[in-house]
């Protein structure tokens, strides 16, 4: 593209970017706070508040990439939708900020700048070893039909829960994995975050439907066990996300972003106040676009002023032998926040990467994930190389999402980044895969002599 198309691209994404970010605050005001007002959200039609926050939203488009053509690219931006601009927008309300910008939002800036760089980044081509696809497949059912076996021996088999149930169902769930060994939890996600997308994304890759419908179950059957939403909206929001990628060839300009989710809360709006609901606004706009802002605002405001607890909650600390600030009962941050400002000793507020690392080592904690954020990505960008653009998508989807609403630790282990690393290095590439065959005929072979489970044509 030329400067001249770069320019407008620019300048068109500046534009649409201004007409979210007004559909964001008048929603905010006319349609979250007077019906979430209990959780702390606040609005004060103060002018020059609401300038500095849509000055301080907009900047980061100044120099964000235009398109989304890797991995990395995409985390980027769901954290700009989902983490920075409603940190910024809702922050500056609730903490009443004025023309004094707390340095906490400068450092998100920052953050946002860094990791706008990694387009910039050589992807380099890891070193592997071949492991035949078939093989890979074997384990990777294995490990599920196995993990699967053992939560219905754990769970039961359960209806799928309704949403006036979903809170009853995840107490319960949360019950049952504390009195059982940690490793419950760490399969579950790890299930749900990359083994049921790598199955739906092999299956819509190889046109192998049983796969498809084996992680579409594997998804259900999560969320008959703890009900979390993010578990339910999982099938959706990664088959939307392949469908829109795939639609502009893997270059999808980030510019349609902004289109989409101006109508996203149009239609959100639209069925709430034609049905006379609250649902769209409370499971959907509130808590994927609102609340990741208001945990930042209330981890920043609490943290400001009492004592960090540098990680050791985490299984990183313990090794390490740090202890929790002292005096302090609460088990993680985000119950001490969910005690405090909830009222909810029992309630998890758990927060972004950014607010979490603000909990544990203030500005210098959100730099420092920000620093380990960048590595991580580029990691996942260069294991990424020569692999089907669906794969890596579907693999990197919910880890992604996961950014928005958990600690950078507990993402890598827990919320599949680690997993979803380890599938895309143990599965050959295609150029890889077309290396180890022979011709016979018409027909390829595979030099390893096993029976194909899914055929690599």
């Amino acid at each position: 593209m030329n400067k001249i198309g770069m320019s407008l691209s620019r300048l068109w994404l500046l534009v649409f970017g201004g007409i979210y970010l007004l559909v964001f605050v008048w929603t905010y005001a006319e349609f979250i706070v007077p019906r979430f007002s209990w959780q702390h959200f606040t609005y004060s039609p103060v002018p020059e508040r609401n300038a500095l926050a849509l000055a301080l939203s907009l900047l980061p488009l100044l120099w964000m990439p235009l398109y989304i053509d890797r991995p990395s690219v995409l985390a980027v931006w769901v954290l700009y939708f989902l983490v920075y601009v409603p940190s910024v927008v809702v922050g500056f309300h609730v903490l009443s900020v004025s023309n004094s910008i707390p340095l906490f939002f400068w450092v998100l800036l920052g953050s946002m700048l860094l990791l706008s760089l990694l387009p910039l980044m050589p992807r380099v081509l890891l070193p592997r070893v071949y492991v035949p696809r078939d093989w890979v497949i074997t384990g990777v059912m294995g490990i599920w039909g196995g993990g699967y076996l053992y939560l219905l021996k754990i769970f039961g088999l359960r209806s799928l829960p309704t949403l006036s149930r979903i809170y009853a169902v995840r107490l319960a769930a949360r019950s049952v994995l504390s009195s059982h060994a940690g490793i419950i939890g760490y399969l579950m996600r790890w299930l749900n975050n990359a083994f049921n997308p790598f199955f739906m994304a092999i299956g819509i890759q190889k046109r192998k439907w049983i796969f498809l419908g084996l992680g579409i179950l594997g998804e259900l059957l999560i969320f008959s066990f703890d009900a979390t939403k993010s578990t339910l909206m999982s099938v959706f929001y990664l088959l939307g996300l392949y469908a829109v990628l795939r639609w502009k060839r893997w270059r999808f300009p980030a510019v349609l972003l902004f289109v989409g989710a101006i109508a996203l809360f149009g239609l959100a709006l639209a069925v709430d106040l034609g049905f006379h609901s609250f649902v769209m606004r409370t499971y959907l706009l509130r808590r994927v676009f609102y609340m990741p802002g208001l945990l930042s605002a209330l981890y920043y405001e609490y943290f400001s002023s009492h004592p960090h607890w540098y990680w050791a909650h985490t299984a990183f600390g313990r090794i390490l032998g740090l202890l929790p600030p002292p005096g302090e009962v609460a088990k993680t941050p985000s119950f001490l926040i969910g005690e405090v400002y909830f009222h909810n000793p029992a309630g998890n507020a758990n927060v972004n990467v950014w607010g979490d690392a603000f909990a544990n080592m203030g500005n210098y904690g959100v730099v420092l994930v920000t620093f380990g954020l960048f590595l991580l990505l580029w990691l996942y960008d260069s294991v990424s190389l020569d692999h089907d653009p669906a794969l890596v998508y579907f693999l990197a989807g919910m880890p992604i999402f996961a950014l928005t609403n958990s600690a950078f630790l507990t993402v890598i282990l827990t919320h599949g980044w680690l997993a979803a690393i380890l599938l895309l290095w143990l599965w050959p590439p295609e150029k890889f895969v077309a290396k180890r065959y022979v011709q016979e005929g018409d027909e390829g072979t595979e030099v390893d002599g096993l029976p194909h489970l899914i055929g690599d044509g």
